[in-house]
C-alpha cells in the first residue's frame, strides 16, 4: 500500500523550469546503445522494437566527466563548471556505469530521450547507493536531497511536468508526493534507507500509468532522461551509481497469448 503526501507551498522558479531552460541546447537527437547487462529473469524483456535500450553507459575510452549526449547543469541558466561536475563513467569488471558523489552540491545530469510513453510504457534501470544524505527529505525544501533519483522530463516549456523516482533517506518506500511543494514534479519513492546500500538493484516502473494516476490525462513526449544525486541542503555525503536504462513496450494480452507454444 502506498502512502500519499501532498503540499502546496508556493515557489518562484521550479527545478523543472531550470531543467527545461538549461537542457534546451541539448537538441532532440536520440542516441541509442545496443548493449546492457541482463535483467533479472522475472523481468519480461520483449524482443525487437518493443525494447528501446536507451543508455547502458557503454563509453570505451571515456575517462573524465559526462560523455555526450549527457550534460550537467547547475543553477538556472548555464552549464556546470567542469570542476564542479561530480558525475563520471566508471568501470567494474567488464561493465561501465555512471557514478555520482557529492557532499554539498546539486547538479543535474540529463540527456535527450524523445520517447512516447504511450508506446514504451515502462522504464527499467538499475542503481545502487553508497551513502544517503543524512536527514534528506524530498518533501521539505531545506532538506530536499536524494541519494539517487531518476527523472523523466516531459515536453511542455518552462513549467513542464516531471516524474521523479527516488531512493530516499527518510520517506517510506511506496510514498507518492510532490517535490518540496512543486506540483509539477511528482515523486515516487522506490527505495528507502540504508538496508540495501552497496547492492545493485533493478527497478521497473510503468511510467505511463504513473503519469496518468499522478497527473491525469495523457503524457506528452519524454524530452529528457535525467538523474540527480545531491546534497546541497543537508551538506552530507551522497553517493550513488546508475546503469542500464531501457524503455519497454507493455505486451498486449493477445501478444502474450500468441507467445504460448505447445509444450511450454
Amino acid at each position: 500500500m502506498r502512502l500519499v503526501h501532498r503540499h502546496s507551498q508556493r515557489y518562484t522558479l521550479s527545478l523543472i523550469a531550470r531543467l527545461a531552460i538549461a537542457f534546451t541546447g541539448m537538441g532532440s537527437c536520440l542516441y541509442v546503445h545496443a548493449e546492457e547487462a541482463p535483467a533479472p529473469p522475472e523481468f519480461h524483456t520483449p524482443a525487437g522494437d518493443s525494447t528501446l535500450r536507451l543508455e547502458p553507459f557503454d563509453y570505451p575510452g571515456h575517462k573524465v566527466g559526462l560523455p555526450p549526449p549527457w550534460e550537467a547543469r547547475k543553477g538556472i541558466w548555464g552549464k556546470a563548471d567542469p570542476i564542479e561536475i561530480y558525475y563520471s563513467i566508471k568501470q567494474e569488471n567488464d561493465n561501465q556505469y555512471l557514478s555520482a558523489e557529492t557532499d554539498g552540491n546539486a547538479i543535474d545530469a540529463g540527456r535527450p530521450a524523445d520517447v512516447n510513453l504511450r508506446i514504451y510504457n515502462k522504464l527499467r534501470w538499475r542503481w545502487r547507493t553508497w551513502s544517503l544524505p543524512v536527514g534528506g527529505n524530498e518533501e521539505i525544501k531545506d532538506k530536499n536531497d536524494s541519494g539517487a533519483a531518476v527523472r523523466i522530463v516531459f515536453k511542455g516549456g518552462l513549467r513542464a511536468r516531471m516524474l521523479k523516482y527516488v531512493w530516499s533517506s527518510s520517506l517510506p518506500k511506496g510514498t507518492e508526493t510532490e517535490s518540496a511543494g512543486n506540483s509539477k514534479i511528482k515523486v515516487v519513492v522506490l527505495q528507502s534507507g540504508t538496508g540495501r546500500m552497496g547492492e545493485w538493484i533493478w527497478e521497473e516502473v510503468n511510467a505511463y500509468e504513473d503519469y496518468k494516476r499522478l497527473f491525469g490525462g495523457e503524457p506528452r513526449t519524454v524530452r529528457i532522461l535525467g538523474v540527480i544525486t545531491d546534497a546541497n541542503n543537508t551538506e552530507t555525503l551522497s553517493k550513488a551509481d546508475y546503469d542500464d536504462f531501457s524503455f519497454i513496450r507493455v505486451a498486449e494480452p493477445e501478444e502474450e497469448e500468441n507467445d504460448f507454444r505447445p509444450g511450454d
